[in-house]
C-alpha cells in the first residue's frame, strides 16, 4: 500500500488524515506533540517537528510515498516541498507561491509590483530597525511573526509603549526571527478560499470574517457568501488570478485574507498556498458541496483535479472557545445543540476534565459549529439563539493547560 504522508496533527488536518484512509492509502502523521489528536488517526505515526524534512526521511526510510500534504499549516510548507522533492512525488509546490506562505513581507511585495492596494510595512530580525520603522510608520500598527500562521505571535500596539515586548512575543513564533511591523489597516476583515485549475480560478468562495478584538485579532467566524457587491467581486477574482499568476501557483488550494477599506480598496494581509484553516473546508463542503481536502490530496497524488459546486447555501462557521484558562468541568446543551434544523455539523474537540486555554492563538479553539439556512438573517438569528444554546462550563485556573 502507498503512503500518504500529512505534516501536523491538529484538528485542521485530521480530514486530511481521514479521507487519505478513505482514498486507499496509508496514511502517516507527523507532529511534535505525543497528544496530538492525528497520533489516533495515522496508520503510523512520527513523534518530531514537521519542519525537519530530513528527519523524517531518514525516520520513515525508503518507502514509498504517493503525496505529501498539510492542511492549514503555513509552517510545514517548506518541509512539505522539500519531501516532495525528496520522494519525487508527482506534485511540486511552486516555488514562490511557498515563499508568499511563509515569508509576509515577500507577499507584499508581489502585491506592490502587481500595483494592487498595499499599506506600508516593515520587515526585520532587529529590534533597533523595527524600532526605527515603528517611529515612520506610526500608531497603530501590528506587529507579527513574518513567517507564522494561526495568529500566533500577534499584537496590536496603539503606542510606542510596549513594542520590544510585542518583537521579542513575536519572535518566539517565528522560525526565521523575521518579525514584521505594519499599519493597521481599517474596514471590514474577509477571507477567500479558492482553488486554481490549470492556471484558471475554478473555485472562490469569499466569507465576511468576524475576528476577535485587539491584541490578537483572531477569526471567530465566517459567514459565505461575503455580502459585496458584483464590482468588488470581480475585482477580487481578477486579484486573486494575477497573484497567483505573479507566483506561479497553478493548481491546487490557496487562502487570502483581506481588509475591504471603507474607500473600496481591497487591501491583501496573508495568502496561504494550501487549504485554509478554522474550519474553511468543512464550511466550503456544507455551502457549496464542494470536497476541498479530497482535491487537495487528489492533485497531490497527480491526479486530474475535478472542481464542481453541487449547492449554494448561505453557511457560517463559528468557532467554540473559552474566554479564560481553566479546566471543562461541563458541556451543556450539547444535544439540544445538534437537534436545531440549521446545524449540520458540530465537532467539540476538548473533554470533561481537560485543561483549555483562553481564545489568544487560533490553535486554543475548542470546536467548530456549522449552520446553514436561506437567507443571511435567518443564519445571523439561528446562530445567535445556537451561542445561547451551547454553554462551556470552566473553572478557571491560573495555572492554564499544562
Amino acid at each position: 500500500m502507498r503512503n500518504l504522508i500529512v505534516l501536523g496533527g491538529g484538528e485542521d488536518q485530521i480530514p486530511a488524515y481521514r479521507e487519505g484512509r478513505r482514498l486507499g492509502y496509508r496514511v502517516i502523521g507527523v507532529d511534535q506533540r505525543p497528544d496530538a489528536l492525528g497520533a489516533a488517526e495515522a496508520d503510523h505515526f512520527l513523534c518530531m517537528t514537521s519542519r525537519d524534512p530530513e528527519g523524517i526521511a531518514q525516520a520513515l526510510g525508503p518507502i514509498d510515498v504517493a503525496a505529501v500534504i498539510s492542511p492549514a499549516s503555513d509552517a510545514a510548507q517548506e518541509a512539505v516541498a522539500e519531501l516532495s522533492r525528496f520522494y519525487r512525488t508527482a506534485h511540486q509546490p511552486a516555488p514562490d507561491a511557498l515563499r508568499c506562505s511563509v515569508d509576509k513581507g515577500f507577499f507584499r511585495d508581489v502585491v506592490g509590483r502587481l500595483g494592487l492596494p498595499t499599506y506600508r510595512h516593515a520587515q526585520h530580525d532587529s529590534i533597533d530597525e523595527l524600532t526605527e520603522a515603528a517611529a515612520r510608520l506610526g500608531y497603530p500598527l501590528i506587529v507579527k511573526p513574518a513567517d507564522s500562521s494561526g495568529s500566533k505571535g500577534i499584537t496590536v500596539l496603539d503606542g510606542p509603549a510596549g513594542l520590544v515586548g510585542a518583537i521579542e512575543h513575536a519572535w518566539k513564533y517565528s522560525f526565521s526571527r523575521q518579525v514584521i511591523v505594519e499599519e493597521l489597516v481599517a474596514g471590514r476583515h474577509c477571507a477567500v478560499e479558492s482553488f486554481f485549475a490549470d492556471g484558471e480560478l475554478a473555485f472562490m468562495a469569499v466569507t465576511d470574517r468576524v475576528i476577535t478584538g485587539p491584541p490578537a485579532m483572531i477569526s471567530l467566524s465566517h459567514i459565505v457568501p461575503a455580502d459585496l457587491d458584483d464590482d468588488v467581486h470581480a475585482r477580487l477574482s481578477d486579484a486573486v488570478s494575477a497573484i497567483c499568476a505573479a507566483v506561479g501557483h497553478r493548481q491546487g488550494p490557496v487562502n487570502f485574507d483581506f481588509v475591504l477599506t471603507p474607500g473600496g480598496d481591497i487591501c491583501f494581509i496573508e495568502m496561504g498556498a494550501r487549504l485554509g484553516g478554522n474550519g474553511m473546508p468543512l464550511m466550503v463542503q456544507h455551502a457549496f458541496g464542494l470536497n476541498t481536502v479530497e482535491a487537495a490530496i487528489r492533485l497531490a497524488l497527480g491526479e486530474p483535479l475535478r472542481i464542481s459546486v453541487s449547492r449554494r447555501r448561505t453557511a457560517v462557521l463559528r468557532i467554540l472557545a473559552a474566554d479564560v484558562d481553566g479546566v471543562l468541568t461541563a458541556i451543556e446543551g450539547l444535544d439540544e445543540l445538534r437537534r436545531m434544523p440549521e446545524v449540520v455539523d458540530v465537532q467539540v474537540f476538548k473533554t470533561v476534565g481537560e485543561h483549555v486555554r483562553a481564545y489568544t492563538q487560533a490553535g486554543n479553539k475548542l470546536g467548530y459549529l456549522v449552520m446553514v439556512a436561506d437567507t443571511r438573517e435567518q443564519l445571523e438569528s439561528a446562530l445567535d439563539e445556537a451561542l445561547r444554546t451551547l454553554r462551556f462550563v470552566i473553572e478557571p485556573d491560573t495555572r492554564g493547560s499544562e
